[in-house]
């Protein structure tokens, strides 16, 4: 990607400057080092990661709430000189982490919890519930339910706790899937 791509803004330069004094930091810590709002920080931190300007460290879980992701600048890929002999190859960018699960398409979610509905036919599952089988967020998953049951693919069974189950017209939805 080329450089007029990427935020050229005051606040992008003095989140780029902290992190290169603060490689590891939070989006939190390096919002303070830029003495820039910590909301900013975080919109252009993804943008920056968008543009493979810096790099996102999964926080993972700890005691059950999820931590804080770490930034990082990439590592430059040095430059071959013409009489030096060849160097490795730079390393692929990391894949996901296995207990960190993958960015998910539009309305992907949606298709995951018809097909965990669909194996499980005639139980009444809690958003939770199907958020724990998923390894995804119960309130994604909530709003996934919401928009499904609009659709009569699954129908809401119990208002508290919210229970669902799949109908027909979501079973034929997950037989038709690839």
């Amino acid at each position: 990607m080329t450089a007029a791509l990427t935020p050229a803004t005051p606040a992008a330069e003095a989140l780029l400057g902290a992190l290169t004094d603060r490689p590891g930091a939070t989006a939190t810590e390096l919002a303070e080092a830029a003495g820039i709002g910590r909301s900013t920080a975080a919109k252009l931190l993804a943008t920056l990661a968008g543009h493979r300007r810096v790099l996102r460290q999964p926080g993972g879980h700890h005691d059950g709430r999820r931590a804080a992701d770490r930034w990082t600048l990439p590592t430059p890929v040095p430059t071959q000189d013409r009489g030096a002999p060849p160097t490795a190859a730079p390393t692929p960018p990391a894949e996901p982490s296995p207990t960190e699960p993958a960015r998910l398409r539009a309305g992907q979610l949606r298709q995951l919890v018809l097909g965990c509905l669909a194996e499980r036919p005639g139980q009444a599952l809690s958003p939770t519930a199907i958020a724990k089988t998923l390894d995804r967020s119960a309130g994604a998953v909530a709003n996934a339910l919401q928009i499904l049951a609009g659709q009569g693919a699954v129908t809401q069974t119990q208002p508290k706790p919210r229970r669902y189950t799949i109908t027909t017209a979501g079973d034929k939805q997950t037989d038709a899937r690839p």
